[in-house]
């Protein structure tokens, strides 16, 4: 069915990234309308960070308060932080709406592991998929902090692994965790058809 959509909509979908008539919320490199096209900085912007985590967090709350209707979320990126990330990754948890991640051009990094956390995993025809151990930078030149520093690391790596592990677990139960370190050790670049086949989406649109 078509669906006409007022100006305030329209509004709110180039402006805010909120489709509300369509339950759909866009995580994508954007100017507003008053902008015109992207910049280099505005592209940084909708890597996932503090600022895009707390517009896909309040769309998902301002969809869900409407109904509990299911909910879609578009999604191209090259990835970026892993605590923004885990903020969105937690809070789709909680969500009662299903939620299905569509993933168009790419999908790297954090963006994999908030895939992980939606009910339906959709992946385009021809969007690139990668994982990765990851990286980070630290400033700081105190020996404990940097000690604290890796400590966390490492946590948040075991963690992404876990997320990782049970989603293969379900198609393959005896993967191990080390060759799933061994398939991260480098940046593992994989077509729609293998990250399906490993347990990372669920189909292709």
């Amino acid at each position: 069915m078509s669906r006409k959509y007022t100006g305030e909509d329209l509004y709110n979908c180039y402006n805010f990234n909120i489709d509300k008539p369509a339950r759909t919320l866009f995580f994508m490199p954007w100017n507003d309308s008053d902008t015109g096209l992207a910049n280099e900085d505005s592209l940084k912007e909708w890597e996932v960070t503090d600022y895009s985590a707390q517009n896909i967090i309040k769309g998902l709350h301002i969809l869900e308060q409407e109904s509990k209707d299911p909910i879609i979320i578009n999604w191209l990126s090259y990835g970026g932080d892993w605590n923004a990330g885990m903020g969105i990754h937690d809070y789709v948890k909680t969500c009662k709406s299903h939620i299905t991640m569509r993933c168009f051009g790419r999908v790297r990094s954090m963006g994999t592991v908030i895939l992980q956390a939606c009910d339906e995993r959709l992946l385009a025809s021809n969007c690139e998929f990668m994982i990765h151990h990851g990286s980070a930078a630290f400033s700081t030149t105190h020996e404990q902090d940097f000690e604290k520093f890796n400590e966390e690391l490492i946590k948040n790596r075991e963690k992404m692994q876990e997320i990782y592990l049970e989603k293969i677990r379900e198609k393959k139960p005896r993967y191990s965790k080390a060759k799933l370190e061994e398939l991260i050790t480098y940046d593992k670049y994989m077509t729609p058809t293998e990250a399906i086949e490993l347990g990372f989406a669920d189909k292709i649109i």
